[in-house]
């Protein structure tokens, strides 16, 4: 979900499902699927010791940068372009949206290459905070919530912990806009002095939230854990991220390992109930991993793209990590070349960024998705 969306999910007025029966998959994995990234963010702070300037290390690179992050934008495809019957539906959206994307980015580039890689930053952030608000509307749908007021102040609330990490790190005058590191910049620069009252700010609205979810129980209503998970793991996404991580490892670990794995899983058991349902829409190749529950291979499709994506990445445009690695030099392309190429590999990512905001409604064009999320009727 990259924007995981969404609004439909949040105000849609689904029927009340059953007490015990308000996670996404199951109790046992939507818990895991948090709690499992935490403890590998967590153990992310043992490379505090290592210099916290320049790249990453390329194990830390692979690990949490290609293994996840990019391999979730692959993952986009299994629910449209690997979907036959998807693609008929959407053949417009689908065709349309890479090409205007490589136009775009093409012309940007060729322009000002830090202002495309600084508006990408802030589309890249606003994605991730709206994946995040994703899988909480998904939650609240599951659970039949759809009280005006606690969709705004659910989304108030991660917009705090997410907008107020951003606006503090560009209070920071000592900190550099370096979420891809590649050579972007602040667009915007806010005085130091608003610093407190930004802290203030997020701390209020924390506190509102916690406070609206304990009214909520003391009236009798079930907590509604996954939301409440989610909400507090954003939280320490960003804080801990942005706001107070330097060390590029450290920040990456706890903003990709809260952002990828999570739309991995939920992209495999989508795609798994989906096909179980309708086995013809999807090619012989992707039909053989859903039909004998290969989740690996599911992922090795992923994965083999994403190294074949950085690969290219890095031996066209980065040249961080190939020339040392077989000690042999890359093209060094520059001008128009340059350009093309780096409208080429955001492609994939661009149109993730953008497909992502349809392909999570909760509406008349996914039918499969309330289906997948039992809305409407109870689990079987």
């Amino acid at each position: 979900m990259t924007t995981a969306t969404h609004d439909d999910a949040a105000r849609a007025p689904p029927a009340l499902p059953a007490a015990d029966d308000r996670w996404l998959v199951s109790a046992r994995f939507d818990v895991l699927q948090l709690v499992l990234p935490l403890a590998a963010a967590l153990a992310s702070l043992l490379t505090l010791h290592d210099s916290a300037k320049g790249a990453l290390p390329l194990w830390a690179f692979l690990l949490v940068v290609v293994a996840f992050d990019v391999t979730h934008v692959w993952a986009t495809i299994y629910l449209t372009y690997l979907d036959r019957e998807v693609m008929r539906r959407r053949r417009a959206l689908l065709l349309l949206t890479p090409i205007v994307s490589f136009l775009v980015a093409y012309r940007i580039h060729a322009h000002s290459a830090s202002l495309f890689w600084s508006l990408l930053a802030y589309v890249a952030i606003f994605h991730f905070v709206q994946q995040q608000w994703g899988f909480i509307a998904l939650y609240k749908a599951r659970a039949g919530e759809h009280r005006r007021f606690d969709y705004y102040l659910d989304r108030w609330a991660l917009w705090a912990s997410a907008l107020g990490s951003v606006l503090l790190w560009h209070a920071s005058p000592q900190r550099q806009f370096d979420w891809f590191n590649a050579g972007e910049s602040f667009i915007f620069r806010i005085d130091p002095a608003f610093h407190r009252d930004l802290q203030l700010g997020m701390a209020g609205i924390a506190a509102a939230w916690v406070f609206r979810q304990g009214q909520l129980v003391a009236q009798g209503e079930r907590l509604n854990v996954g939301k409440c998970l989610w909400m507090v793991c954003s939280w320490v996404s960003w804080v801990v991220g942005i706001s107070l991580a330097t060390h590029p490892f450290v920040s990456a670990a706890f903003l990709n390992l809260f952002h990828g794995p999570q739309f991995l899983a939920i992209v495999w058991h989508r795609s798994r109930h989906r096909f179980d349902a309708h086995p013809e829409v999807t090619p012989p190749l992707v039909r053989a991993i859903f039909a004998r529950r290969r989740w690996l291979a599911f992922y090795a499709v992923l994965l083999a793209v994403a190294i074949v994506e950085e690969s290219l990445w890095d031996g066209v445009v980065w040249r961080v990590y190939l020339p040392s690695l077989f000690s042999v030099a890359t093209p060094n392309v520059q001008g128009a070349a340059l350009s093309a190429w780096v409208a080429l590999l955001s492609v994939p990512q661009i149109t993730h960024y953008y497909l992502d905001a349809w392909i999570w409604k909760l509406d008349a064009s996914n039918p499969d998705l309330a289906s997948f999320l039992r809305i409407g009727r109870e689990r079987t």
